[in-house]
C-alpha cells in the first residue's frame, strides 16, 4: 500500500493522465496549462502530478475533481463510490459505467435512436458473449504473432503470411457478426 500513491503507475497519476487525454464528460483533451489555470497552480506542478512525482494537496485534489466533474475517490482509486458496487459485482470500469449511464440519460430525454434497448439486447444474447470470447482469442493470437520473428512465423506455416491471414480472419469474423446482428433486426446488406 505504500507505493499506491507514488510513481508513474500510481492510480491517481494514471487517472489524471487518462482524464487529461480525454475529459470523462466531454471527451476533449485538457492541456496542463488549462488545468493549472483552473486550479491555480503552475503547469509544471500538473506535470509532476501526471508523472507521479508528487501528489496534490487535499485542496488541489478537490479542485481537480471539480474541474473534471468526478469524485475525489475516483481520482484516488479509479472507481467512484457511486459506482463501486457495480464495479465490484461486474468488474466494469468507471468509464464504462458512466457511458452506460449517459446512454440511459440520453434515451430518457429523447435522442434520435435509443442505445439502451440495443445494449440490453446485446448483453442478453449468449451469441454476443461467444463473439467476445472469440474476438479476445483472435486478438491475443494476433498480438503473439506480432511479437514473433519472421523466421518463427515462417516455421509455423511455410509460404503463408500467418499474421496477414489472422488479421484477415479477424476482419472477416467481425464483419460476419455485424451482418448477422443487422439481419436479426431486419436489415439486410446487399452484396453487389
Amino acid at each position: 500500500m505504500g507505493n499506491q500513491f507514488k510513481g508513474f503507475d500510481n492510480i491517481f497519476a494514471l487517472t489524471l493522465r487518462n482524464m487529461m487525454e480525454e475529459h470523462p464528460h466531454t471527451g476533449e483533451k485538457t492541456t496542463q496549462k488549462a488545468l493549472a489555470k483552473a486550479i491555480g497552480i503552475r503547469p509544471q506542478t500538473v506535470s509532476l502530478y501526471m508523472d507521479g512525482s508528487t501528489q496534490p494537496t487535499a485542496e488541489n485534489l478537490y479542485k481537480i475533481a471539480k474541474y473534471f466533474d468526478v469524485s475525489v475517490d475516483y481520482l484516488l482509486t479509479g472507481v467512484s463510490s457511486e459506482n463501486k458496487e457495480v464495479h465490484k459485482v461486474l468488474g466494469l470500469s468507471e468509464v464504462a459505467v458512466n457511458l452506460i449511464k449517459r446512454a440511459h440519460d440520453t434515451d430518457k430525454f429523447g435522442s434520435c435512436s435509443e442505445v439502451v434497448p440495443l445494449l440490453d439486447e446485446l448483453l442478453s444474447d449468449v451469441d454476443f458473449y461467444r463473439f467476445l470470447e472469440d474476438l479476445s482469442y483472435k486478438m491475443e493470437k494476433l498480438k503473439k504473432l506480432a511479437q514473433m520473428s519472421s523466421d518463427e512465423k515462417e516455421k509455423m506455416m511455410p509460404g503463408l503470411n500467418v499474421e496477414g491471414y489472422w488479421a484477415w480472419d479477424l476482419n472477416a469474423y467481425v464483419q460476419e457478426i455485424i451482418k448477422k446482428e443487422l439481419e436479426k433486426r431486419g436489415i439486410s446488406l446487399r452484396e453487389d
